[in-house]
């Protein structure tokens, strides 16, 4: 569902923005992304779960490690989805 949300926002905020860069893109998720990630940060911390300073720790753990992730996958030929269609 992420990966579904990431590629609608991108794709509408291009249609909304035809003669955007690539960077320019880059840089509109970028924001988003901070964005949610602060308001995890302020749930985690409304919560009493962790503390501000553990939940960015930990947001930013979970970044990297993610984003390692996704360049694994993809420097082996793709992302490892399941096939269009299966649920």
């Amino acid at each position: 569902m992420t990966l579904e949300f990431g590629h609608q926002l991108a794709a509408t905020w291009l249609e909304i923005h035809p003669g955007a860069s690539a960077s320019q893109v880059v840089e509109f998720l970028e924001e988003q992304s901070l964005r949610a990630r602060v308001a995890a940060v302020e749930v985690y911390v409304a919560t009493g779960k962790t503390s501000e300073e553990e939940a960015l720790a930990l947001l930013e753990y979970e970044g990297r490690s993610y984003r390692d992730l996704m360049r694994k996958e993809l420097s082996t030929g793709g992302l490892n989805l399941p096939p269009s269609g299966a649920r």
